[in-house]
């Protein structure tokens, strides 16, 4: 044990140079895909090689801050290092946008910004420290996300028929590809034929802003004529239909 005790402090001090940069690259590498991999599953904009890219340049830039100051007591070898939260907030900031009535990315933003600093602290020599930070900021966000949606706010769902006009079968895969945006699963819809009109049975969640919006989406689909729709009212469903101008 006291010989591994070293190497979870600072490893500048135990190895050489060149295997500190090895070493430190290696783990942010590894820092990055696993946070990266969170965003990448959830289909978010910036995935597993974008967050791995960021962990990776901000551990290089501090590597070269503190191999450029060498041993010199005059030269801050935080002089690089430091610029990293400067310009990995531009990138954050590039993620954050307003989409379908709300703003979303804000999450994914401060993940860059977490990432870069995991890279920093890599870099400064704390490999051992970064993982830890990396499966607790990971286990974070699985765990909020599950209070969230199982504890806090969980889904409420309702139904809706989609009447719309056939065309060949192109309206049915244009309403596909909303469904898809949604990530919708397939076993939440139906599809019946009623003379030349088609109908589509859908199952979706009326309580989150975010989630119930595709209906707006969905009565811009060409084709689309009606939709009838299901909404839950203290426990008890009452009915309502929205005419191709809107939902109701």
């Amino acid at each position: 044990m006291e010989t591994i005790y070293p190497y979870i402090g600072d490893l500048h001090d135990v190895l050489p140079a060149h295997w500190v940069g090895l070493v430190s690259v290696f783990v942010s590498v590894l820092c990055g895909m696993i946070v990266g991999a969170e965003r990448q599953f959830k289909q978010k904009a910036a995935g597993t090689r974008t967050l791995t890219l960021i962990c990776v340049g901000s551990t290089i830039f501090t590597l070269a801050s503190i191999l450029l100051a060498g041993g010199s007591a005059v030269a801050d070898k935080t002089r690089i290092a430091a610029q990293v939260v400067t310009g990995v907030g531009f990138l954050g900031a590039g993620a954050i946008i307003r989409h379908r009535g709300a703003v979303v990315g804000l999450t994914t933003g401060a993940m860059i910004w977490a990432v870069a600093a995991i890279g920093v602290l890599v870099g400064g020599g704390y490999a051992a420290a970064g993982i830890v930070l990396t499966l607790l900021v990971v286990g974070m966000l699985v765990a909020v996300q599950k209070l969230e949606r199982g504890v806090l706010e969980p889904c409420q769902y309702a139904e809706c028929k989609i009447v719309y006009k056939p065309e060949s079968g192109k309206t049915r895969i244009r309403l596909l590809r909303v469904l898809d945006d949604y990530r919708i699963l397939d076993d939440a819809w139906q599809v019946h034929q009623e003379d030349e009109f088609e109908t589509m049975t859908l199952r979706y969640c009326h309580y989150h802003r975010g989630h119930r919006s595709l209906l707006f989406e969905i009565v811009e689909v060409p084709g689309v004529t009606e939709i009838e729709r299901e909404r839950a009212r203290r426990q008890a469903y009452g009915r309502g239909s929205a005419k191709k101008s809107g939902v109701g």
